[in-house]
């Protein structure tokens, strides 16, 4: 299973991540670190991200987000996109958006606060959306 490891960093110490980095893992092996290109396509993936306010105090990558897709159908069309938010190797929570009638369409979004403002709702669900879309984009899909 090939995923996306983002890792964010409060490194200037004012309360909020100023640095995000990205992994790209093969069944948990370190492939490449994200590349001038890669950031550039990762721009607003990186904007949405930061959003989520799920960083690390200084350089420390404890805290981070693996996302990866899903094709069960084996169609070459994902159905779900998984979000998994890591305290170092446990997942503290999780979110997914699922194509239900696998048309390119997200018609269920599964979040719990992602956003950490102390309530689940539609802005969270919007978030995990466009994460997950910008996430297919990325991966060719």
């Amino acid at each position: 299973m090939h995923f996306l490891k983002v890792i964010a960093q409060d490194r200037s110490g004012k309360g909020s991540a100023d640095t995000v980095g990205f992994q790209f893992f093969e069944d948990e092996q370190l492939q490449r670190e994200a590349t001038d290109t890669d950031r550039q396509r990762l721009k607003s993936f990186g904007k949405t991200y930061l959003k989520c306010a799920w960083y690390n105090a200084g350089e420390g990558e404890e805290r981070h987000l693996r996302i990866f897709s899903e094709n069960p159908s084996a169609d070459g069309s994902p159905e779900t996109v998984r979000l998994h938010f890591h305290e170092g190797p446990t997942i503290a929570y999780k979110a997914a958006a699922r194509d239900l009638d696998n048309d390119g369409v997200f018609e269920l979004i599964l979040s719990s606060d992602v956003d950490n403002d102390g309530r689940a709702n539609r802005t969270d669900r919007s978030r995990v959306k466009a994460l997950a879309k910008a996430f297919l984009k990325l991966d060719g899909r």
